[in-house]
């Protein structure tokens, strides 16, 4: 059990299966629900968590195999989001599709048609999402250096920020999952012992795409939905186009080296 909440005058738990790393919605149980110590959701929590500790892409950055698509949807003022990105994965591969969303409160308020559509295409099973963290606000500030800005900036208050999207999602009937990837992909030892004290998993990348960083056996890809980096959109669909991107997997199945 990860969290405890009210909705419709009723107290639900938010809970993760320790083996399958799925979440799931559920009434307040009678009893303690406990976690083993070796299961495997503790195991990737415990390597998440562990140094060194980065100022940039710290967590799980690559799996054993496959490749990971992961999309960040940070705050934007640009229009519509990038549905070519989506529909290409959805004409390309059987349905339905996984894929991996981080997103923030702020996006999801001010592109709510977005979201409905991305909604939409994960209810009709095109698309299987895995609602991920990236943080209600996504602070920064332009020319601070990375130790003051993201989420180390002077206004953070890391736990609120991630609690308030979570809360934003069950609002809407979307189930959050326990995956987390830093603004910027900066954080340090406490950030990083925050996201894991709070039961979650830190994702960071080896295939930024627009930073020309190309995927290998067991990337986690790196490509932004919401508008504000077409270049590494651009680039996947190359790869795709080229069938260098052979298939994909949910980030809930990634095994860590």
């Amino acid at each position: 059990m990860l969290r405890r909440f009210d909705m419709g005058g009723k107290t639900h738990t938010l809970t993760v299966n320790t083996r399958t790393l799925q979440t799931k919605i559920l009434p307040l149980p009678k009893r303690t629900m406990s976690c083993r110590p070796d299961s495997r959701y503790r195991r990737l929590l415990r390597l998440a968590g562990s140094p060194p500790y980065p100022l940039q892409n710290d967590g799980i950055t690559h799996g054993k195999r496959g490749l990971y698509l992961t999309t960040d949807l940070c705050p934007s003022s640009k229009k519509g989001f990038e549905k070519r990105l989506y529909q290409a994965i959805i004409r390309r591969f059987p349905h339905p599709v996984p894929v991996t969303l981080f997103l923030t409160k702020r996006w999801i308020d001010r592109h709510p048609t977005a979201f409905e559509t991305l909604r939409q295409w994960n209810r009709n099973g095109s698309l299987a999402v895995t609602w991920g963290n990236h943080t209600a606000w996504h602070h920064y500030h332009p020319g601070k250096a990375l130790a003051e800005n993201f989420v180390l900036s002077p206004e953070e208050n890391l736990t609120d920020d991630i609690l308030t999207p979570e809360k934003t999602l069950l609002e809407r009937g979307v189930t959050p999952s326990i995956f987390f990837r830093f603004p910027g992909l900066v954080s340090d030892e406490k950030a990083v012992h925050t996201v894991t004290g709070l039961g979650l998993i830190p994702i960071g990348t080896d295939a930024w795409l627009a930073k020309g960083q190309m995927p290998k056996e067991g990337s986690v890809i790196l490509v932004h939905g919401n508008g504000n980096e077409p270049k590494g959109v651009t680039i996947f669909l190359r790869l795709l186009k080229e069938r260098k991107i052979p298939g994909l997997r949910p980030i809930s199945g990634i095994s860590a080296k």
